[in-house]
């Protein structure tokens, strides 16, 4: 603060469910962000903090929260860790606004969260769902497995993104249902990892060529208005665009993954019996980790494989660890051979 300038006095009344509010309306975030953060304000925070005055929140009693959501068998694990780390931005929030005079969650490990596992398809069964798929989304999941995109992604995919010549699909957009939208499927010209990253490219192979080609010859793209997103406006403030999108319902809607899910992509995981170890059905994700573990699997570089599928490489190693300790097989020799000390060679004497 500026010399000779009194710190704010803090509101002694002031309780966590008023300031959470106040952090909720200034939140610019992406929407379905924004909404996750309602959810766990509401049902979780709210019952348990929002009654208690902000200055009267202890690290103490912070770290009684923390153990009681990790005994407590009826929140998962990620629902608890999402719902500590909401809790930790309203409070650093209100540390940072004169609020409070300490941040009760500073140095408190938050709920345990045990490694997600993902399961990863075999080529025979990457082909099976293609051949079963119903035809008018059969490419769709080959866009998951052959070009690791997420689901919102690959629903999203139109005519301006392939480059025959260049044989790569540039992705730039996903299909949102959006509040804003009256929750009908919207395209919106917006990655996941924005404003990190606004396009990613990623090679077509030629039998994905092939498959689309096939594809937009039966069924030509249509025109659809395409939100031209910007940073830190809401999706009723951008302006819009016209592209030509490559799938549609039956009914002439773009195509929404609850949809997709339960009319397509599970009944053919079903009738094929395709089910992870526990027997749950695995998710159209899956494909993304089964591109991405592929790739890793067979030598292709960690900077490469991140920027086809938009991750960092910090994320890549973190979540594809344990198959990059597997390379310790495959180039281990090789990386020892190349500081190996060198043979001596034969010298001989002059004659």
């Amino acid at each position: 603060m500026a010399p000779g300038v009194a710190p704010e006095p803090i509101e002694a009344n002031l309780t966590f469910k008023q300031w959470a509010a106040d952090w909720l309306s200034r939140r610019r975030a992406k929407e379905i962000s924004v909404q996750g953060y309602e959810s766990a304000v509401r049902v979780h925070l709210n019952p348990r903090w929002g009654r208690q005055r902000l200055r009267t929140i202890k690290k103490a009693q912070v770290e009684a929260w923390v153990q009681e959501m990790e005994a407590n068998k009826s929140i998962a694990n990620s629902t608890a860790d999402g719902h500590w780390k909401v809790f930790k931005m309203i409070l650093k929030d209100a540390l940072q606004n004169g609020k409070i005079a300490s941040n009760p969650t500073y140095e408190v490990d938050g709920p345990y969260v045990e490694a997600s596992t993902s399961y990863v398809f075999s080529a025979d069964e990457c082909w099976a769902i293609y051949d079963e798929f119903p035809k008018h989304y059969r490419p769709i999941p080959m866009l998951g497995f052959a070009c690791g995109l997420r689901q919102g992604e690959a629903l999203a995919v139109c005519d301006d993104v392939i480059d025959t010549d260049g044989k790569l699909l540039t992705v730039r957009r996903q299909v949102l249902r959006t509040k804003e939208s009256g929750y009908s499927p919207t395209l919106v010209d917006r990655l996941k990892t924005s404003p990190r990253l606004n396009t990613k490219n990623v090679p077509i192979p030629p039998y994905l060529q092939d498959v689309l080609d096939e594809y937009m010859e039966w069924r030509p793209p249509r025109p659809a208005a395409n939100v031209l997103w910007e940073h830190k406006k809401t999706i009723t403030e951008c302006k819009r665009g016209s592209v030509q999108a490559l799938f549609w319902t039956r009914r002439g809607n773009l195509v929404c993954r609850n949809h997709f899910n339960d009319d397509a992509w599970k009944p053919t995981l079903l009738k094929l019996g395709i089910k992870d170890e526990e027997g749950n059905l695995p998710t159209f994700h899956d494909l993304r980790h089964t591109f991405i573990s592929t790739c890793l699997q067979n030598g292709i570089p960690e900077h490469t494989v991140a920027a086809w599928v938009g991750d960092t490489v910090e994320e890549l190693r973190r979540t594809y660890s344990h198959l990059l300790r597997d390379h310790a097989d495959t180039h281990g020799a090789i990386a020892a051979g190349l500081t190996a000390r060198p043979k001596p060679t034969l010298v001989r004497a002059a004659a």
